[in-house]
Order: structure tokens, then C-alpha cells, then sequence
């Protein structure tokens, strides 16, 4: 005798329960968004007894929906379905299903809702029975959406963050690498090496085995082509004839990155990001209008993707022409900002290997630390520019072979000059590759749009990323303006350096923030004075002040505020050449300097 219908609904109602629990307790178990959206879809087409089906899920970064799971049912996936077919409110059955999902064989959508916001669907094909839905049926599949979606709706969460941790991953890495590159570019003039460190740098690191590397010894002005030589330093994949020099010398008139690709203009260095770029085209890098069309067509031919100008001391003195990715991806706005400190790191290397080894022909050094102290010395400025106003003189004395002290002076545009002054914890080699870090940092900076304060706070990320704990740099600088003879600085930490007034008046430029390494979000303010004629402005280090005489008294402050006055009639370089004496006379019988001994004298002059 057969059993009532009741009973037997009951059965399938209980089935239904357990069904709906196992499936709930399974996919709460999981993060896994793949896993979630399969087991959904399994559980539905199990229940409903289909064949086929999909779930899409919403996807924020293309702003529209793609399949995550399909069965059954491989061309849903190249539905010609729109965002209005996919705004249903409630479960479809039939001919309501929209015509884009009804025309591949789905008989019932059901929505699947977080809150009050669409983060997928779920589509299924018609019953293997051919019978139509039934209302038991779409009450499960409503219940069975809506338990699956705060497990879709988490595992979506989960996989944003791990993209997030895996980008960030990835600048760590990029931060690391520059950071390493840093100390082996400035440890070695061997230019073989220079350009092996590169190239597995760039396949490492990018997926590209296509590159060339140009480089001009006289570097070209804003917009013009260098009167000298242009060098290939390394051709890697592509194949140079005599004739394409010229096409590479063309190219040292960009000021910013080319993507040849590209057809809007966005400036990479600044961050401004382009409106619009064609699918598959590198986003948020700079066209130059002014390129031939030969030049951009010669680009094409040697399937060069990106081109990036490095520019020092405000001449474009190389470049770095690269082919695509292994991956066939596009150079990404970080690609760009990572490979631009890496070209500049390279350049800056091979500049300074040229001058190195145009110094080891005529002396043949021996020693290895007599050339990092070399190498190290090539990097402050050779002579002072000329500053309509000002009367400038610095020295820098390390105690050791080679100082943990930073010291530049960099003319500007609009004839401004930028002094820096700079002190890392410790001496010796490892605070020079510090320090060298820090001027790395600060003239990849200088031809960026940027304020003192945002400069300031850039270099302070890139310490905080690449330093321990235990390591942090007091750091000065400011700029000059001879049409106001206004001087703006911002003091991350240094000693104050001391200005002198033509009256005898004492001031010290204390504005900015906390030293360099400590805390990353640090903000910083900036500082402004007036130099008029007469006053006389000394940055130094602490090995001025805690100069020690044989007693272990230190210098001070005081001293040097008196020893300034006594002397500040005289020209800059009298003044710098009286203080040292002046620190040396205190210092007497000492047996050796204490600490790096490192000033910077500007005085204003009519």
C-alpha cells in the first residue's frame, strides 16, 4: 500500500532541511570563493535534477559580471548578457527568464543578494524531466541563494585581501630589491656587472628578456637631442643597426615614460592617471606628442613597449627601452615607478663607473675601501653653482675611509639651489650605503612635482621600508629663492642649523618633523626665512658640535654660534675654513676625529 502524500512530503521536506544544513555547514567551512560557488551550484542542479548551469559573480575591478562556476554548460561564459539582464530583484522561471540567458538554455535565475546589494547569480537549465519548476523546488533554491551568500559575500572579502597582501607583497619585494640593487650599483664600477645585475633584475623581476640601455655622457637639456655619442651599454633580444642610433638619440628628448602603445597623455611620475587607454595598453603612463612617427614606428619594429628616460641633475643622461612582458600583461603604474628608480639606479652606477675608471687608469688603485671612499666623493657635488646673492662653501671630512654623513648642493630651475645635509646612525661602510641610499632617493625625487614637505615625506617611506628598527638618519634641506631671498626648509630630525644675523642676532631652523626611518606616516611641515645680505646660514653635522678636546668636553652649540659671529665678515669659504680650524684647535692632542665632520656655509651677499 503506498504511503499518503503527506507523509511523503514530509520525507522530502526533512530532505530538503538536511539538505540545505549540510550545504550551509560545508560552505561556511570555506573560503575558498571557487569551492563556495561550485558546491552552490552542485547543491542547486542536484536538487533540481539539471544538467547545466553558472554562477556569476560581480567583479569590482571590471565593474560587470563573470562566470566563477559553469557545468554543463561551457558558452555561458560568451553570453551577450547586460547589466540590465542581470538587475533581477527575485527567482525567474521560463519564458520571464531575460532572452540573453533564456536563448543558452537557463529556464530559472535566482539573484544572489548580500544585504541590499547584487553580488551574483545563479542560473539553471530546464529539468532533465522537462517538467517545469515546482514551488517547493524554488523555495529551496531561494533558501539555498541565500544561505550561500555571506559565504560568497566573505570569500570574496578573503580574496580582495589576499590580492591586496599579494600587491603589497610585491612592492615590499620591489622596495627590498631597489634597496639591495642600491649597495651592489654603488659597490662596483665593473660595468659587466652593472648590466648582468640589470638584466636579471628586469627578467626577475618584470618577466623581460627584451631590453636596451642608452646612455649619453653629456646628457641633452629639457626637449633637445645630446650633441655627444650616444653608447648602447646593453642590447639584450633586439638587434641594433648603425642607422637606429639616430632614432635612440631622438628619444633623449622625452621628459617622462613612453608607452608606445598608448594613444592619451597621464604623467607617471607625478601619479595623474590617464582617462582613458585602449584594452591591453599600459594605464597611467605618459605619451610625448612631439615623437616622429618614424621614431614611434622604429619602436614598433623592434617591439619596444616602454620607453623610460632617466634624468639626473635635470639633463636626460639615459634610457631604458623595454619589450613586453613574458606574461603579455601591461606595464602597471608601480611597473613604471619601479623600473624608473631602477633605470636611475643604473644610469647613476654607470655614470659614476665611467668617472671611477677614468681615475683608476691614472692612479691604479689598490685598495677597495680607498675606492668606496672615491666612489663616495664622486657623488657630492664638485663645485658650488653660482647663486645670484649667495655665497656658498661646504666640506665634508669622514672620520673613517668613507663617512655616514650626506651632503649636496643642486641648482635648480629658475636659478634656485638645493642644499641637504644628512646624518645616519653608526659609521663606516654600512652608513655610507645608507647614505647612498639617501641621495638615491632624493635626485630620483628632484624631478618629480613635488614639495619639499611630500619630498621629505616620500624619502621617509623609502627608509622606513628598507631599514631596521635600529637604523634612522637626522636629515636637512631647503631651497633658495633668489628673487625673494626666501630659504624654505623642512628639519626631519637634525641638528638646527644656526643662522646668524648681520646684527649678531642667533635663530635656528628647527621646523619639520621626526628623523628619517622612525614612523612612515609621518607628516612634516616646512619652514621659511629670509636671508638678507650679511646673515650667514652653517647646516653641519653633530661632528662639529660633540668635537671633543682631550678633557672629552664637547664643542657645543654655543661655541659654535660664537665662532660664527667672530668670523662671519669673511667670504663663505674664510668662514668654513675658520670654523674647521677653529674645531680643530679645540680638538688639540685628540689622537682622532670622534665623528664625520660635515657643514654646509651659505651666506647672503648683495
Amino acid at each position: 500500500m503506498a504511503e499518503p502524500t503527506t507523509e511523503i512530503d514530509k520525507r522530502s521536506e526533512r530532505f530538503d532541511l538536511k539538505t540545505l544544513y549540510e550545504t550551509s555547514r560545508l560552505l561556511s567551512a570555506s573560503l575558498d570563493l571557487d569551492f563556495v560557488a561550485n558546491n552552490l551550484l552542485l547543491s542547486a542542479m542536484s536538487k533540481l535534477f539539471t544538467t547545466r548551469g553558472c554562477v556569476w559573480l560581480y567583479d569590482d575591478a571590471t565593474g560587470g559580471y563573470s562566470v566563477r562556476a559553469v557545468k554543463g554548460a561551457g558558452s555561458l561564459d560568451k553570453c551577450d548578457a547586460t547589466e540590465e539582464d542581470f538587475a533581477v530583484s527575485d527567482i525567474l522561471t521560463g519564458e520571464d527568464v531575460p532572452r540573453a540567458f533564456f536563448d543558452k538554455r537557463i529556464r530559472l535565475v535566482a539573484p544572489i543578494l548580500f544585504g541590499d546589494r547584487r553580488i551574483g547569480m545563479l542560473g539553471l537549465g530546464g529539468k532533465a524531466t522537462g517538467s517545469s519548476f515546482t514551488d517547493r523546488e524554488i523555495e529551496f533554491v531561494s533558501s539555498l541563494v541565500n544561505m550561500s551568500s555571506a559565504a560568497i559575500e566573505n570569500s570574496i572579502v578573503v580574496e580582495q585581501l589576499r590580492q591586496a597582501n599579494r600587491e603589497l607583497d610585491s612592492h615590499i619585494q620591489q622596495l627590498h630589491t631597489l634597496f639591495d640593487l642600491s649597495q651592489e650599483f654603488n659597490a662596483t664600477i665593473d660595468r659587466d656587472r652593472l648590466v648582468r645585475l640589470l638584466s636579471l633584475t628586469l627578467m626577475g623581476q618584470m618577466l623581460v628578456s627584451r631590453h636596451i640601455v642608452a646612455l649619453s655622457r653629456d646628457g641633452s637639456q629639457p626637449g633637445e637631442v645630446p650633441e655627444g655619442d650616444i653608447q648602447t651599454v646593453t642590447s639584450r633580444g633586439l638587434s641594433l643597426e648603425a642607422s637606429d642610433h639616430d632614432n635612440l638619440r631622438k628619444l633623449f628628448r622625452l621628459r617622462e615614460p613612453l608607452n608606445v602603445a598608448a594613444t592619451t597623455v597621464a604623467s607617471a611620475a607625478t601619479g595623474v592617471a590617464a582617462t582613458s587607454t585602449p584594452t591591453g595598453d599600459t594605464g597611467d603612463v605618459a605619451t610625448e606628442p612631439d615623437i616622429e612617427d618614424s621614431t614611434r614606428a622604429w619602436l614598433k619594429d623592434q617591439k619596444v613597449s616602454l620607453v623610460l628616460p632617466v634624468i639626473h641633475q635635470g639633463a636626460t643622461c639615459g634610457l631604458l627601452c623595454l619589450g613586453q612582458k613574458q606574461t603579455r600583461q601591461p606595464y602597471a603604474e608601480a611597473d613604471v615607478e619601479f623600473l624608473s628608480a631602477l633605470a636611475n639606479l643604473f644610469i647613476v652606477s654607470m655614470q659614476n663607473s665611467f668617472l671611477v675608471a677614468e681615475r683608476i687608469e691614472k692612479e691604479r688603485l689598490e685598495e677597495e675601501m680607498r675606492l668606496a671612499r672615491e666612489i663616495q666623493e664622486k657623488l657630492q657635488p664638485a663645485e658650488m653653482p653660482k647663486v645670484e646673492g649667495l655665497d656658498l662653501a661646504l666640506i665634508a671630512m669622514p672620520s673613517r675611509h668613507v663617512a655616514g654623513d650626506y651632503v649636496d648642493v643642486q641648482p635648480l630651475d629658475d636659478n634656485r639651489v638645493l642644499t641637504a645635509i644628512g646624518d645616519v646612525t653608526g659609521k663606516g661602510l654600512p652608513a655610507s650605503l645608507l647614505m647612498s641610499n639617501v641621495q638615491a632617493c632624493l635626485h630620483m625625487v628632484l624631478p618629480m612635482d613635488m614639495t619639499l614637505e611630500q619630498a621629505t615625506g616620500h624619502m621617509n617611506r623609502v627608509i622606513c621600508a628598507n631599514t631596521g628598527y635600529d637604523k634612522f638618519i637626522t636629515y636637512f634641506h631647503g631651497i633658495y629663492y633668489p628673487d625673494t631671498r626666501e630659504f624654505k626648509y623642512v628639519n626631519a630630525g637634525h641638528n638646527p642649523p644656526l643662522l646668524i644675523r648681520a646684527n649678531g642676532e642667533a635663530e635656528e631652523l628647527d621646523v619639520g618633523g621626526l628623523l628619517l626611518g622612525v614612523m612612515a606616516s609621518m607628516p612634516y611641515d616646512l619652514g621659511t626665512t629670509t636671508l638678507h645680505p650679511g646673515d650667514v646660514l652653517v647646516m653641519f653635522t653633530d661632528g662639529a658640535t660633540e668635537a671633543m678636546d682631550p678633557q672629552e668636553e664637547e664643542f657645543g652649540e654655543d661655541r659654535l654660534t660664537d665662532a660664527i659671529r667672530k668670523h662671519q665678515e669673511l667670504p663663505a669659504q674664510e668662514i668654513l675654513n675658520a670654523l674647521v680650524r677653529d674645531i680643530e684647535a679645540f680638538v688639540g692632542g685628540s689622537p682622532t676625529q670622534f665623528d664625520d665632520l660635515t657643514m654646509i656655509v651659505m651666506k647672503a651677499v648683495e
